[in-house]
């Protein structure tokens, strides 16, 4: 198991590596302009100034926080409302054409509805990552719920359990290793609406940094700005996955989510 674990982080650096050089060939030796794509170097230098210049850990922590903040009102409100969904019938066929209808419009098409009805502030900027995540995993949790066994259902049954004690001390206990790994994979649509969020009536964030630095033809700093997010995506991802084992010792890893 260990073996295997180094030959996946062995082959994942590989391919940035990989990346890496292609990356230095082609900017390096100019066969693309700085003004596309810059060299290691100019990223690093340009990466260095946002911290010293701009302050940029302080747009990296308000960017953070508002996907904190969204994320945690998409879950309270997804949870609940999945189950229900996989639970019930009729409130499957009442609410899901609706979430699919509306997971399915781009982010970019809401932005000016959101403005229009609450204005560019950080109310704004929640509901964008919010509204991201949540029609997501409303369908994902209504799908993990399908997956307990009627066996054990209908044994609580058996046993006297009212509807709520099925949900509360059967089903949800049953389904939180698959609801975690939901949520793993919901927080990248998080960071990946952080850009929508940001790009309009903000004053600090990650998003703020590209868009100024695309206006001014700073290649190095949008570059640093779009790999900022990438990487805090990877690291939230890689913490995720750790600590499945630690909250869950008892579920193997699901292969349908991995």
């Amino acid at each position: 198991m260990r073996r295997s674990k180094w030959a996946s982080v062995g082959l994942g650096s590989l391919s940035f590596a990989v990346i890496f050089v292609i990356w230095s060939a082609v900017t390096y030796t100019r066969f693309v302009s700085d003004v596309f794509l810059p060299t290691p170097s100019e990223l690093v230098h340009g990466a260095v100034m946002l911290f010293v210049q701009r302050g940029f850990l302080w747009d990296i922590g308000i960017s953070a926080l508002r996907i904190i903040i969204g994320f945690v009102i998409a879950v309270m409100l997804a949870i609940p409302i999945g189950i229900a969904l996989g639970l019930s019938r009729r409130a499957s066929q009442l609410l899901e054409p609706v979430v699919d209808f509306i997971r399915y419009i781009p982010n970019p098409a809401l932005i000016p509805l959101f403005i229009l009805w609450f204005g560019v502030g950080e109310t704004e900027k929640i509901i964008v990552i919010s509204q991201t995540v949540f029609f997501q995993l409303v369908l994902m949790v209504a799908n993990s719920v399908s997956f307990t066994p009627k066996e054990i259902i209908e044994s609580a049954q058996t046993l006297g359990a009212t509807r709520w004690h099925i949900i509360t001390r059967v089903i949800f206990p049953y389904i939180k290793p698959r609801i975690y790994d939901d949520l793993r994979i919901s927080i990248g649509w998080a960071w990946t609406a952080l850009m929508a969020a940001e790009i309009v009536g903000a004053s600090s964030g990650i998003g703020l940094i590209i868009v100024e630095a695309q206006r001014l033809l700073r290649t190095p700093n949008v570059v640093a700005g779009i790999l900022t997010i990438g990487i805090l995506g990877l690291i939230t991802d890689i913490t995720m996955k750790l600590l499945y084992p630690v909250f869950f010792p008892w579920a193997p890893k699901l292969e349908h989510h991995a």
